[in-house]
């Protein structure tokens, strides 16, 4: 048992040591604001204070973790021993020459994000406000390399200190914005579709169109099957994640009463397990988000808990407080859509930091670092590219005991148009993150 000495126990402290110290390195501590418990204490033992209480080993804290509101400072990221850090320590008796807990803090809170800040085209955060992407650190989890840094100085120091790191995983998520390209859409959808078509002199489209409609011809986005088989091969249960939302300009899946909808709903369900894909529009209106919940749920006979926002569109803290309001448990949305990497710096699960509130919420965050659309349209990049890109986040989340999640699209794995030949990304990448 490690015993940690400080000068007040906040919430923020509380949460931020058990996720660094406990869940990254498995080591078991306590706090003690107590000096006289502290001398007494014969086990390892450090100090987390302004200045060192005693001549034991010491880290300087910075004052974020012992604040209770948000206030706006500026954070530079420097380099102190070849790694990226924040709140850089000018202490001579700092065991380590920044605060690591209140570094990650920043980044898994989403401090930045409550700033005001230019939004992208969607109303997103982009990744090119954030410092990890100013920092370029932001395709490491930095946040485990902090925790590294005090697992090492702990060993040194005291040899016979236990750690039981978390066990690597692996979770394939898909999502379905669109159920079928062609079936079971309104007729007057299916008319527009062949109007567009044909003013944009995509004829072949309008072919492929008829032979689905027809019966000659399978949907190219109807891909279950194959999924199911991919996933079964390694014994991975993955999520889906569904658009059930009315039609809008972002948002149109096929139509919500479709009961061949509600079968392969419940079908996903069994292969593995669903989750709910709010709609765009959703974002701003928690009544329409409701309206999409209990849609979905009243599909399944059972409330749903897993949740992605479409486009994954976040803001901090309205859309995960919508979602805690409604039951959602686990939250799969932190990642950007423009980039690769890790958003809060962090490659596990971990708990919502309400900052408004100054408190632990009720919702787990499943952090999302790669995604076959940011592969192909935003970085652009080749399908032999996307797949040294995939290897090396797979070797990453496997080097610090990670849980990758991946995602991807029914749609981008029909194998045909865009997509074609990209069946073969997706094989290749369950394959070396399942063994």
């Amino acid at each position: 048992m490690l015993l940690i000495l400080t000068t007040f126990i906040s919430n923020r402290l509380r949460y931020i040591a058990d996720l660094v110290l406990k869940q990254i390195l498995g080591i078991d501590f306590r706090f003690t604001i107590s000096v006289d418990e502290f001398t007494g204490y014969e086990g390892p033992k450090i100090i987390y204070a302004r200045q060192p209480l005693t001549d034991e080993l010491f880290i300087e804290s910075c004052e974020l973790l012992f604040e209770t509101s948000l206030i706006l400072r500026e954070v530079q990221s420097t380099i102190a021993n070849g790694l990226p850090v924040l709140f850089e320590s000018g202490h001579p008796l700092s065991a380590l020459p920044f605060d690591p807990l209140a570094a990650a803090f920043y980044l898994v809170s989403r401090y930045e994000e409550y700033y005001p800040h230019k939004k992208d085209s969607v109303g997103r955060y982009p990744a090119e406000e954030s410092i990890a992407w100013r920092g370029k650190f932001l395709d490491i989890p930095i946040v485990h390399f902090w925790a590294e840094a005090i697992g090492t100085m702990l060993h040194e120091h005291f040899p016979g200190l236990k750690f039981r790191p978390p066990a690597y995983r692996f979770i394939p998520t898909i999502d379905v914005d669109h159920a079928w390209c062609y079936l079971e859409r309104p007729f007057l959808r299916t008319l527009g579709g062949f109007g567009r078509s044909f003013a944009h002199g995509h004829f072949q489209e309008i072919a492929e169109r008829i032979k689905v409609l027809s019966g000659t011809m399978p949907d190219p986005y109807d891909n279950y099957q194959y999924i199911n088989s991919i996933h079964g091969k390694y014994g991975n249960f993955p999520l889906f994640f569904i658009l059930f939302a009315d039609y809008g300009r972002n948002d149109n899946n096929v139509t919500v009463t479709s009961k061949n909808f509600h079968l392969l709903i419940r079908e996903l369900d069994r292969q593995g397990n669903v989750g709910i894909h709010p709609s765009l529009s959703s974002n701003k209106h928690l009544l329409k988000l409701g309206e999409e919940y209990r849609g979905l749920s009243k599909v399944l006979d059972r409330n749903v808990t897993a949740s992605r926002q479409h486009f994954l569109k976040l803001a901090m803290p309205e859309t995960y407080r919508n979602l805690i309001q409604l039951g959602i448990t686990d939250d799969y949305s932190m990642g950007y859509a423009s980039h690769t990497g890790f958003r809060a710096g962090i490659a596990i699960p971990f708990q919502f930091y309400d900052l408004l509130k100054d408190e632990v919420a009720q919702l787990t965050i499943h952090p999302v670092s790669v995604m076959d659309v940011t592969l192909r349209d935003y970085l652009r990049l080749s399908r032999v590219e996307a797949l040294e890109k995939i290897k090396d986040m797979i070797r990453v989340f496997k080097a610090v005991n990670g849980e990758y999640v991946s995602l991807w699209h029914n749609e981008s794995l029909g194998d045909t148009g865009r997509w074609n030949g990209w069946r073969s990304v997706y094989e290749e990448m369950v394959k070396l993150a399942s063994t």
